[in-house]
């Protein structure tokens, strides 16, 4: 009888203790003592918070987080800091306990922790990258985290490991290069870093990463993932680049194509057949992909591609193809500066006239012109061609002359724009 009355005791006692802590207000004071750079005094009071209220926020954990890096970047020697990276990757595992629905990617996190850290541990985070990365893939969007990983596998394949063949390797470059290809479109504010991560992991891995071996890679693995449209997608991405004419491409993208028309699938499709020479298939799936996006800044980039490439020769339709990337994005620059070549290149097909052959070149100053308007970083390349074109267009005496001032004048041919020229 005496014991139950003990626990019911220590129940009591315990209870009257949590009541007397305020969660909410410690937090506020060991944020207040962070922002103020009283660590010491933030630390103990978060300690205290995180013992007697580990569910009452996330901000205990990635507060605490931040307050331990800082310890860690001021820690006075090599056995200290790594005591308390290793505080981090304790608080990591109790974050998950509580928040398991915020931290899926929580074993990458104390990966990381070790690595950013410089703690001499390559196994253990190579360990804990690999279970993350098995179970989390679709939660990571640390871009350096990526990197990391795909740089260990590699470092392995180098080394000899057996588990770490050629085909693993590849299988993980296909894995990286997937999950940087949908970050750079979901999480557009980091999008430098991804496409960083990105060549960094070409870079690396050039040597194995080649034209054959990859085709080699991606036929043996087709059959087994032919309905997998984003396997698909990935595998073409990566051949893209320089490996398009590789039969497997055709394969491959008429697969993903059949299973829908989208623009990403057209403009596969637009590649493959280039490779094949077959141009004017090119150009109608290169049309159905510009058709087909729904961001005006990938619209405007299909169109130009197909302006500036297959078209590039047909002055008529490479216009009128520019005109449709401005439309799709205004700020296109290059569009500008590529329509300006094209009239520098008329003047004796489409002027009948001096005056109206030196107009043309007055038409290519004031587009070279607009490039560097719509793109400021256009803007020197923009005035170096401007002023290459000035010596041969109309001068301000030329159109006084001509009694053209402020008024308009149409130049025919495939160019059809019209000219108002300065009042004065």
């Amino acid at each position: 009888m005496k014991a139950i009355f003990s626990l019911i005791a220590i129940l009591f006692i315990t209870s009257i203790n949590a009541q007397k802590f305020d969660c909410s207000s410690k937090m506020t004071a060991y944020q207040d003592s962070f922002k103020a750079k009283n660590i010491e005094a933030a630390f103990e009071t978060w300690n205290e918070v995180k013992k007697n209220c580990p569910k009452q926020s996330e901000l205990v954990y990635t507060d605490g987080l931040s307050i331990l890096q800082y310890k860690v970047d001021n820690a006075s020697n090599a056995e200290d800091k790594e005591k308390l990276v290793r505080e981090i990757i304790a608080l990591y595992d109790q974050f998950h306990k509580n928040y398991p629905e915020k931290t899926a990617d929580f074993e990458v996190s104390k990966a990381m922790a070790l690595h950013d850290n410089k703690i001499e541990a390559k196994e253990e985070i190579f360990n804990l990258l690999e279970s993350g990365f098995s179970k989390a893939s679709g939660s990571i969007t640390n871009a350096n985290a990526i990197y990391t990983y795909f740089s260990l596998c590699y470092e392995k394949y180098k080394a000899g490991d057996k588990k770490y063949t050629a085909d693993l390797v590849l299988d993980k470059y296909t894995l990286v290069n997937y999950m940087l290809t949908q970050l750079q479109n979901t999480q557009t504010e980091k999008l430098d870093q991804y496409k960083t991560a990105q060549r960094g992991i070409n870079a690396l891995s050039k040597d194995l990463v080649n034209c054959d071996n990859l085709a080699s890679y991606y036929e043996k693995n087709f059959t087994q993932n032919k309905e997998n449209s984003e396997w698909i997608i990935t595998a073409l991405t990566n051949l893209s680049a320089k490996c398009s004419s590789k039969p497997i491409f055709a394969t491959m993208a008429e697969k993903l194509y059949a299973a829908k028309a989208t623009s990403q699938s057209a403009y596969f499709m637009a590649l493959a057949n280039l490779r094949q020479r077959k141009f004017t298939e090119a150009i109608q799936f290169y049309n159905q992909a510009a058709d087909l996006e729904t961001n005006p800044q990938e619209k405007a980039k299909i169109y130009y591609t197909l302006a500036t490439g297959l078209l590039a020769n047909d002055m008529t339709k490479s216009k009128e193809t520019l005109n449709k990337a401005l439309q799709a994005d205004p700020k296109m620059g290059r569009a500008y500066l590529f329509l300006a070549q094209l009239y520098s290149y008329a003047p004796e097909e489409c002027g009948k006239t001096e005056f109206e052959k030196k107009a043309i070149f007055y038409l290519a100053v004031e587009t070279a012109k607009k490039a560097g308007i719509a793109d400021p970083k256009l803007k020197t390349a923009a005035d170096k061609m401007a002023e290459d074109f000035v010596p041969k267009a109309l001068t301000k005496s030329e159109i006084n002359a001509a009694k053209m001032n402020g008024k308009s004048f149409t130049i025919e041919c495939w160019i059809n724009e019209t000219i108002t020229f300065p009042a004065k």
